[in-house]
């Protein structure tokens, strides 16, 4: 999909009916009754995109003689009641661990997925992915032993020194993290720790979930994160709409809550600034974020702005739909040298957006994925 293609009948629908339903109002009937809808093709990008239920509704909400067809709808109807059971699940579970790790003396703040579906118009209309717990540095081993302790089944092995260890409860995947993230330049990651961990140890908000207590970041902590997790993985392998989704509602949540001098510091010290920037006509512009709202958007961002969409729309989430995404190759070299032309080919497709920040994550890329070939043959020279 090229980036001339975002004016196409099919991305106007589908984007119409995403905002619609994110925004509550009515989709404009006219994009749907003057052209072609290939109704197959919007479901199909709405699960890539990982916006089924905003697109699902959206549709049920246009008028008789312009729903999709009754198999369609019946399709619809059974997404969107599985997600909510989802949802409902991953809630339980979000409350029964933060319970089980506070009487244990542990602290746990809610990230990412479950506590951004608290700025949809309802909570069960994000796609539920799995539950993110920050326990931080020091609570990090015992975070691990307690979640030995209550029976939840490793996926992973335990590093110390790993961002996060995975685990699932009632077959639901959580992540205890050590830390909240990482970015791959060295001076830059030293500054996010430091800050991240004042902002997660301070200030949190409280909100009920399943009837528990649980804590989430400050405003400002959830808006830099949420674009800085969406921006890394956007470079690095692909996102779903649904991230920028994410980022769009939480900007709009927060709108009055943030310093925009404190965000622009914060931002240029990880060097988001520029990406920010870049995206803002995304979220004006595509998914109707009130300009008031929307810190430091620029319409002379919009050609770029809309590359950027374009390779979002192709790619999927996480990038899981690019071309020969599905067919890495057996044994290590052949696999290795995949994984070496796919990560190159995405990062250098980035280069006209922001060659900086590309060409830095490139270098930390090829470094680092040197540095783990190195350490692997060594090891199979040693046994």
């Amino acid at each position: 999909m090229k980036a001339n293609r975002i004016s196409t009948p099919l991305t106007r629908q589908f984007l119409e009916l995403v905002r619609a339903t994110m925004w509550q109002i009515s989709v404009d009937c006219h994009l749907f009754r003057d052209y072609t809808v290939d109704w197959e093709a919007i479901g199909k990008l709405s699960l890539q995109q990982t916006v089924g239920n905003l697109v699902i509704k959206g549709a049920m909400s246009l008028p008789p003689e312009l729903l999709p067809p009754k198999e369609w709808l019946r399709y619809g109807y059974s997404f969107i009641e599985r997600n909510r059971r989802t949802h409902l699940l991953l809630d339980s579970c979000v409350a029964e661990a933060t319970k089980l790790l506070r009487e244990e003396g542990l602290k746990a703040v809610l990230l990412k997925g479950q506590a951004y579906a608290r700025a949809y118009p309802q909570s069960d209309l994000r796609q539920c992915g799995d539950i993110d717990l920050y326990v931080g540095e020091s609570n990090y081993f015992p975070a691990y032993k307690a979640a030995c302790k209550f029976g939840w089944e490793s996926s992973e092995k335990f590093i110390p020194d790993s961002k996060h260890y995975g685990c699932t409860l009632r077959g639901v995947r959580i992540e205890l993290h050590r830390l909240a993230g990482r970015f791959p330049t060295r001076s830059v990651n030293d500054r996010f720790q430091k800050w991240s961990r004042s902002q997660l140890s301070a200030s949190e908000r409280d909100v009920n979930i399943g009837g528990e207590t649980i804590s989430l970041p400050t405003p400002i902590f959830d808006v830099i994160f949420v674009f800085m997790h969406l921006y890394l993985h956007f470079i690095n392998g692909g996102i779903g709409l649904r991230h920028v989704c994410d980022w769009t509602l939480l900007l709009h949540a927060y709108s009055g809550d943030i310093d925009r001098y404190e965000l622009k510091a914060r931002l240029k010290d990880f060097r988001l600034l520029k990406a920010w920037c870049l995206f803002t006509p995304i979220a004006v512009e595509h998914l109707g974020l009130p300009e008031s709202e929307c810190p430091f958007y620029r319409a002379e961002h919009s050609k770029k702005s809309n590359k950027i969409l374009s390779f979002i729309l192709k790619e999927g989430n996480f990038g899981r739909y690019a071309t020969e995404s599905s067919r890495r190759p057996n044994g290590y070299l052949k696999g290795k040298l995949y994984s070496f032309r796919r990560h190159s080919k995405k990062m250098l497709s980035c280069l006209s957006i922001d060659p900086e920040t590309v060409l830095r994550h490139y270098s930390s890329f090829l470094f680092k994925g040197t540095k783990i070939m190195l350490t692997d043959i060594l090891k199979k020279t040693d046994r």
